[in-house]
């Protein structure tokens, strides 16, 4: 399931980025379920795809482009690209970056689809940019400032996370354990680093959904419906890209996959029967 997995090449491998304080194994649950429908899935901790030097954000959407490439070096095929909240972020940026050369856009990030679930959009003004900016190192402050566990105290309170507190407690508890796994240095860096104020703004994320389906790209967006803020978001995309396969989940919040793995893997597998291998 990691990064320097081998595959086969009867469908398209999954490449499924996870989001804030997690790790590839977030995924483990629904990648052995996409097995079981035949998929295959490459989920790496985004930390080690990025490394140490230059900037952060520039360095973990380079670290997803050369890991999008390996893939399709390996199994001959483009895979899909799959990208949860802050991993859905960081999906779409190397999409549009990739976009950005035009005729070079398939051989920078070869994928035959993309999949964002929960993911914001990009900033849509300069002044919602410094907002962000300003909100997301004030975050990494507290992580760096209170620790771990305080942190996670407050940030697991939070509403977009309601949902979530009607888990069966060992699906909580495995959660609970994997975001206190982190050590602030590099939530810290997640936040201010990978922040949303580092993406391209909402309208170039729109046209990149635009230019992907003229590419013959498919995208879907999904969102949960207990998730208010990514439920609007999500028809947002559908107002303004019709070519994007927008679903809203039901009885589900923000972490779609982690709230009904079986379902979310149905969803996506029969999502791509229908819009990739169709084609």
């Amino acid at each position: 399931m990691g990064a320097g997995s081998s595959f086969e090449a009867v469908r398209p491998a999954l490449v499924c980025l996870h989001g804030f304080a997690q790790r590839g194994e977030s995924w483990r649950a629904v990648a052995a379920l996409l097995a079981q429908r035949g998929w295959e899935v490459a989920a790496p901790d985004l930390t080690a795809l990025a490394g140490g030097a230059g900037d952060p954000f520039d360095a973990v959407c380079d670290g997803v482009a050369t890991l999008v490439r390996d893939v399709f070096r390996q199994t001959g095929r483009r895979p899909i690209l799959v990208g949860y909240s802050m991993g859905g972020r960081i999906a779409l940026e190397a999409a549009i970056r990739a976009q950005r050369l035009r005729d070079g856009a398939d051989e920078l990030l070869p994928i035959s689809a993309l999949v964002l679930e929960s993911a914001g959009l990009g900033p849509a003004d300069d002044g919602e940019r410094e907002e962000l900016r300003r909100r997301n190192e004030g975050w990494a402050a507290r992580v760096r400032d209170e620790g771990v566990e305080a942190f996670m105290d407050w940030w697991e309170a939070l509403p977009l996370f309601a949902s979530q507190r009607s888990l069966p407690d060992d699906a909580r508890a495995a959660l609970r354990a994997g975001r206190l796994g982190n050590d602030p240095a590099t939530l810290a860096l997640e936040l201010s680093g990978w922040g949303q104020h580092h993406q391209a703004g909402k309208a170039d994320a729109l046209a990149c959904l635009d230019g992907l389906a003229a590419r013959g790209v498919a995208s879907a967006y999904l969102a949960g419906a207990l998730d208010r803020k990514y439920r609007a978001i999500a028809e947002e995309v559908r107002a303004a890209s019709p070519a994007t396969t927008v679903r809203v989940v039901p009885s589900v919040g923000h972490n779609i996959h982690l709230e009904d793995p079986e379902g979310y893997a149905r969803m996506l597998t029969d999502w791509c029967d229908s819009a990739v291998l169709a084609d």
